[in-house]
């Protein structure tokens, strides 16, 4: 049986996000005989720091990425054309906006191929969360596109977490047409094996000290405002403590970011570290992992967190719930409730043997849970499933969960 010919496309920038991590460490496991992936990637003409083919080139997979000047530039989608009779597709992935839009232009441009989609997040949010009447109606028209380009792919729709799910079907997918397959992550790659705590020396702390951090992307789903606010308080309780964001944004957010930490008072207190590939020696660094996201599908930074044997203290949104177990691997509080927030970091500050069994429960939920090898396999059950080349009816059917709780 020859292998499925796979397109896995996806737009990004700088050194890219989670879902990235997943598709090419997805590309770098699969195996060849079953599933021949072509990692396909969209870059912006002036980003500088795209890092993506280093690291294709790191894990040895095929790879090609296209320069995307605009929404709807022609010479990007006569170069996916081009790619997709060359290596004669049969299933093209799509994982954004962007890629979404590009794969239903190319399934009209070359019909036959099969169209497949996996949503990371999809955030749902109200007027009150603008700043305008107009950027609050363009999110909302946006959403209904991108709603309506999931609409005509292939079923099923794949998501990363049940929660991500469940906002497609109230957007107005049908139940059956959405299927879960949650992240998983390489516990033998994530572990403290060869890691160092960099982070201590580079800010130059002392025995005693402790340091909590999130690795984040800075943007407001991230809810950063809540974070200065939880290491306000926690500060006032535990003097010793530091705190570290590690992560970049589109454009000027990162000193934006840091402007406002020090109109807060808090410069000696929180830590920007820009973007950086050095994670596992950044999570050794950590005493706990903080996330005070506003909205997730499956945060890969909480699943590297926990692999390396991190508690983890979240908001309870999207996906998080079904990777922190609250009071066991963590604690869980509601979205933008810094006391909260601040009173369970603190728990886990005052009770280094609470630290401990967190740190534990959170690397075997891991390693029973979120495997990354079952979810490789699973994705090429699926891809056969697509291209036609097995009985569906083996798989799971739309809207059951593949891999996780």
């Amino acid at each position: 049986m020859n292998p499925v010919r796979v397109m896995d496309l996806r737009g990004t920038y700088k050194g890219g996000g989670g879902p990235d991590k997943t598709i090419l460490n997805s590309a770098a496991q699969h195996d060849p005989t079953k599933v021949d992936v072509h990692v396909t990637y969209l870059r912006q003409p002036n980003d500088k720091e795209f890092q993506i083919p280093t690291m294709a080139a790191e894990r040895g997979i095929n790879y090609t990425d296209l320069v995307d000047r605009g929404l709807l530039d022609l010479k990007c989608l006569w170069g996916l054309k081009q790619l997709y009779r060359e290596h004669n597709i049969q299933v093209i992935h799509t994982h954004d906006d962007k890629t979404l839009l590009c794969g239903w232009l190319l399934k009209m441009i070359v019909p036959g191929g099969r169209l497949l989609h996996t949503c990371h997040s999809h955030a749902e949010y109200s007027r009150e969360d603008f700043p305008s009447l107009i950027s609050y109606l363009k999110f909302r028209l946006r959403k209904r596109f991108v709603l309506f380009l999931m609409d005509r792919h292939d079923k099923p729709i794949l998501t990363v977490s049940e929660n991500t799910r469940q906002r497609l079907i109230r957007g107005g997918l049908d139940a059956g047409a959405v299927r879960v397959l949650h992240n998983g992550i390489d516990t033998i790659a994530w572990s403290m094996v060869n890691a160092r705590p960099v982070l201590r020396d580079e800010l130059k702390m002392l025995p005693g000290e402790l340091l909590v951090g999130t690795v984040a992307r800075i943007t407001y789903d991230k809810d950063l405002p809540t974070f200065y606010e939880v290491a306000r308080r926690v500060m006032q309780r535990f003097p010793n403590i530091r705190f570290v964001i590690v992560g970049d944004g589109y454009g000027d957010e990162l000193s934006q970011a840091r402007a406002e930490v020090e109109r807060l008072g808090l410069g000696g207190l929180i830590h920007f570290t820009g973007h950086r590939n050095d994670l596992k020696d950044i999570y050794t660094s950590l005493d706990l992992f903080l996330m005070t996201s506003r909205t997730e599908g499956m945060p890969n930074t909480a699943l590297e967190a926990m692999a390396m044997g991190l508690p983890v203290v979240s908001t309870s949104v999207g996906g998080v719930p079904e990777l922190v177990a609250d009071d066991l691997t963590g604690f869980l509080r509601p979205c933008g409730d810094a006391a909260g927030l601040a009173e369970a970091v603190c728990r886990l500050l005052a009770d280094e043997n609470l630290r401990g069994s967190f740190a534990e429960a959170a690397r075997r939920r891991i390693e029973d849970r979120f495997d990354f090898t079952a979810r490789v396999r699973a994705m090429e059950s699926i891809y056969f499933e697509f291209a036609g080349a097995i009985d569906s009816a083996s798989y799971a059917r739309p809207g059951t969960e593949i891999v996780g709780n």
